[in-house]
């Protein structure tokens, strides 16, 4: 079974990968002309003048396919940009190389992303697929030196989007090389020539170092062959002589008389040794002994009440624990909330939260409105959350969210996307809300930016687009039929027409019924 992946791509497009094949899908209503013939032709135009160029692979065909313009290419002897991570740090130098050289062509604006590239085994080159011409325009948000360094890194680590400075740990090579070559691309290199500048200087020295290494090891088996040779020769020398026998190893430090010692000296020592230590002993337990009196006589008032309090409350727990939720919540109420330590805070808040006291849990801590909303829309109480939102002396974006979305008001949903904690029962929600409103390039350029790894939003976004594509299309198809019926005289022609329009009629409802489906989640 063939694997296919599929990925956001320019905000609004499709970047396809079956096999071998790649496609990239555009919708035809961010081209500059909606002519086919004119896209076409502004495409090998831009490629015509790229013909000496390495870097770039050309589409084997442009067609359009249900409102999109699709490219297909053919990735055959090629690898996916990922494969690098699987190669050893010495071996991606070229590829980086490669890379760098690519961006610094200004003339050239590629789709700086990293399902874009493409690995040439063979001439040791990244390759790009989509590229911009006078018809297309590639939306790129970061620089070309900030889109090189995040490719690298991303091939160098676990990651598949640069956010930071990124750990140790997520390195496969942790070796202090690999780590100082990552700070230096990252941290201080600017500008495209001053990496260009320092790839070419540490591919130099791994070849140096290769080159060495290879004659190292040719003088080691070179070596190895004199020194086989002249033991044969010695061995043969011997033949029929005595056997000499082995030298023994010296003990001659261990054996050697030592001058014998005074023992009045001796006995000097051992009493001022002991002396000695007898009265460090002394010094350290009374110093011991001193302080614990001094630190326990400071202690004894400053902790009473704090004392007290602890026994109190850890008797109110104790009460807890045994399930007395009231006794623990009305003890800690009896202080006071201005009172309590921030570890008995966060306690009453919970225990609000568990008893079902949302209202005192949000006042107690204001970042519990997103869970308290969440928790009721999961326990379907609409009229609950309703009631808290009443009962709020300020305005909860969380709460607000949760209720648009019972209520099905989709454009609130959207209006407070950025308002909100995106939570993953959260993102689906507003992906719903674009594909009810039918801003589906909006959507793409969210899940792009909030969820580009959530496969599933990015599969059920991209079907809704085909079959309302594939509906438009049928629509269209609809009335060039209806035109022919009403304006033309051939009956053959007429009827087949009235034909198609019954086909067609059944397939717009059954796609309608299948994107109503989508819609709902």
């Amino acid at each position: 079974m063939v694997m296919v992946m599929r990925t956001i791509a320019n905000k609004v497009g499709t970047i396809q990968v079956e096999g071998n094949a790649f496609y990239f899908l555009q919708p035809l209503s961010t081209f500059k002309t909606d002519q086919m013939d004119q896209i076409q032709q502004a495409y090998e135009k831009r490629m015509a003048t790229l013909t000496e160029q390495p870097y770039y692979l050309t589409a084997k065909d442009l067609t359009f396919q249900s409102g999109q313009v699709q490219f297909e290419y053919d990735l055959t002897g090629f690898k996916a940009f990922d494969h690098l991570k699987s190669l050893y740090f010495e071996d991606k130098l070229p590829y980086y190389l490669s890379l760098v050289r690519m961006a610094k062509d200004s003339s050239v604006t590629v789709l700086w992303q990293k399902e874009n590239f493409v690995l040439d085994p063979e001439e040791k080159l990244v390759k790009a697929a989509i590229i911009e011409n006078e018809e297309l325009q590639l939306q790129n948000p970061k620089s070309r030196e900030e889109a090189v360094k995040e490719l690298i890194i991303i091939s160098l680590t676990s990651l598949n989007r640069v956010l930071g400075r990124p750990r140790r740990s997520d390195f496969f090579e942790q070796s202090e090389d690999v780590i100082r070559f990552a700070e230096t691309i990252f941290l201080r290199l600017k500008t495209l020539d001053e990496m260009e500048s320092y790839l070419q200087g540490v591919q130099e020295e791994v070849n140096e170092r290769k080159r060495l290494e290879a004659e190292e090891l040719a003088q080691q088996e070179a070596d190895k062959g004199r020194f086989s040779f002249s033991l044969i020769e010695k061995l043969q020398g011997r033949t029929g002589s005595a056997a000499k026998p082995k030298p023994q190893l010296s003990l001659a430090k261990s054996e050697r008389k030592q001058p014998k010692k005074n023992p009045a000296d001796k006995d000097s020592n051992k009493r001022f040794l002991l002396c000695t230590a007898g009265v460090l002993a002394v010094a350290v337990l009374l110093n011991i002994f001193l302080t614990n009196a001094n630190e326990n006589a400071q202690a004894t008032d400053a902790g009473k009440i704090e004392v007290s309090e602890e026994i109190s409350l850890e008797e109110v727990y104790r009460q807890g624990l045994l399930g007395d939720d009231m006794a623990v919540i009305e003890a800690l109420e009896a202080i006071g909330q201005d009172s309590l330590k921030e570890k008995d805070k966060e306690v009453l808040a919970k225990l609000y939260m568990e008893n079902g006291d949302y209202k005192k849990a949000i006042k107690a801590d204001s970042e519990l409105a997103g869970e308290v909303a969440t928790k009721l829309m999961e326990e379907d109480k609409v009229d609950e959350l309703q009631a808290l939102e009443a009962s709020l002396e300020e305005t909860s974006p969380e709460v607000a969210f949760e209720l648009a979305a019972a209520s099905e008001e989709w454009q609130t949903v959207i209006d407070l996307r950025n308002q909100v904690e995106l939570t993953d029962e959260r993102i689906p929600t507003i992906v719903s809300a674009f594909i009810q409103t039918g801003d589906l390039q909006t959507a793409k350029a969210f899940v792009n930016e909030k969820a580009p790894e959530n496969e599933e939003v990015l599969d059920r976004l991209l079907e809704v687009e085909k079959q309302q594509n594939e509906l438009e299309a049928l629509k269209t198809e609809k009335a060039e039929k209806q035109k022919l019926i009403d304006t033309d005289i051939d009956e053959k022609k007429i009827k087949a027409a009235k034909e198609r329009m019954k086909e067609i009629d059944q397939q717009i409802t059954e796609l309608e019924k299948g994107i109503e489906v989508i819609k709902g989640g």
